[in-house]
């Protein structure tokens, strides 16, 4: 836990008391990983007693990386009135691959409750860093937002193991200084020693000061209520008070996996058709019934049920379980603002799609744009910074920029919708073949044109 390490590097320094919502963080942590506290029971079986790990079904991961998904669905498109500014934060972005990791990072960020991006400049070139919650400590924060911060991150080297702790503050007059502090140690638990930074970044600076008055980071939190420490600054797990229904989940879908193993075939025998042998390893009796043993056997038995063997096998509850299933999915629904039936267990209705699931209900969709809401103000913040250390560095000239973060208006389509959608139009008359051929196929109006033409022409010739 980065609280831990932060007080033990520096244990003259002040930290905030914020023990018990890492704590509470690090068990959001392991949910997403699928190693919650609830993953083991204890064995019932006779011989075989201690723990066995439980059957997930891990829907705390599936549901942030839904939500990470669903955020992403509609096209987000970086608004600017300065062409080269435009141009110039698009480079860097693609540059550091911002929109494929960004996914990722806002799916963590769901289960742990926070996110950081992080742009800053390395031998004269703006870099980014995707840090997840827990290598993210603040110190001071405002109204506003969080002024001083510590991230921290991990190198391996041989056998020592190096903790990189680097902090940021904005002062009051406008200033940044950014302090880096290395660390080293035989052990991947321990902090260990501080040590000069030359021994991995060669003539790296101790600290870099800077005129930009603004932080060079943005904390990302989900649009949720942090009900569990009021005047902290981070944020907490979209299912961070839906863990009993998470837990009863994998409870479920574990009888569910488990009905296969209890229920499997049973051949009830009469004793008399059980022979013993003694093992050689133990010289103890082992009782067995020869299912291949097609020889006469003489058996002493005064009536014909004592020689009947039953078929004993265990009907499965599969319908029972699925239904179990769904009702809790419907509640972890609930509990995290989603609308009923968008995570289904029910084979019959197969998979719904995210068209189904923002067109039909409104629930989601207003969710949906609230956490599209608390991103774009995260990403609008990045690309501000960006043109401020564009400035810095003398690539693009000062400017009084306006920069917006756009997501696409309208219902989510996938293809299939798009497909049918056309296909109405053009039967009702309201579309033409040629604009349903532009649109699909995504092509110019003079291929459309041949497209439509070498159709006719088929059409015709049969």
């Amino acid at each position: 836990m980065i609280l831990n390490d932060y007080t033990a590097a520096f244990p003259n320094e002040d930290a905030p008391s914020l023990e018990k919502f890492y704590n509470d963080m690090y068990s959001w942590t392991e949910v997403y990983k699928g190693k919650p506290y609830w993953n083991t029971v204890r064995r019932s079986g006779l011989y075989k007693k201690g723990l066995r790990r439980m059957n997930l079904l891990n829907a705390g991961k599936t549901l942030c990386d839904e939500l990470s998904v669903l955020c992403f669905a509609e096209q987000v498109e970086i608004a600017c009135n300065n062409e080269q500014y435009k141009e110039y934060i698009d480079k860097v972005m693609n540059e550091q691959g911002f929109w494929k990791h960004v996914p990722e990072l806002i799916a963590r960020s769901f289960a742990e409750g926070g996110g950081v991006l992080r742009e800053y400049v390395k031998d004269g070139k703006i870099l980014m860093n995707y840090l997840s919650a827990a290598d993210f400590l603040p110190l001071s924060w405002d109204n506003k937002r969080i002024t001083s911060a510590v991230f921290r991150s991990s190198l391996v080297r041989g056998k020592l193991f190096y903790t990189i702790f680097e902090r940021q503050t904005l002062f009051p007059d406008g200033k940044n200084r950014t302090e880096t502090f290395l660390f080293k140690s035989n052990s991947e638990n321990a902090v260990g020693e501080r040590c000069p930074l030359s021994e991995l970044f060669g003539d790296a600076p101790d600290f870099i000061d800077s005129e930009i008055p603004m932080p060079t980071f943005q904390y990302f939190r989900p649009d949720v209520a942090n009900n569990a420490e009021f005047y902290v600054p981070l944020g907490i797990s979209v299912y961070a008070n839906a863990l009993d229904t998470l837990k009863a989940l994998d409870v479920a879908f574990d009888s569910f996996a488990r009905e296969f193993v209890l229920g499997k075939k049973r051949i009830i025998v009469p004793s008399s058709c059980v022979q013993t042998v003694i093992d050689p390893t133990t010289g103890s009796e082992v009782r067995y019934f020869d299912a291949d043993d097609e020889a006469y056997v003489a058996l002493k038995c005064d009536e014909d049920k004592d020689l009947k063997i039953t078929d004993n096998t265990i009907e499965l509850r599969v319908d029972e379980h699925i239904k179990a299933i769904n009702a809790l999915l419907n509640i972890l629904c609930f509990q995290t603002g989603l609308s009923s039936g968008t995570f289904s267990f029910d084979v019959n209705e197969g998979v719904k799609t995210a068209t189904e699931i923002i067109s039909r209900d409104s629930r989601t969709a207003e969710t949906i744009r609230v956490q599209q809401s608390a991103l774009g103000g995260a990403i609008a913040e990045l690309v501000r910074e960006i043109a401020l250390l564009g400035e810095y560095l003398g690539e693009i000239e000062k400017s009084d920029t306006t920069v917006e973060v756009l997501w696409q208006d309208g219902i989510i389509t996938d293809e299939n919708t798009l497909i049918e959608n056309s296909v109405k139009l053009v039967q009702s008359g309201l579309k033409s073949r040629v604009t349903a051929i532009m649109e699909l196929q995504r092509c110019s109006y003079e291929d459309a044109v041949k497209e439509y033409e070498r159709i006719m022409k088929e059409e015709r010739g049969n």
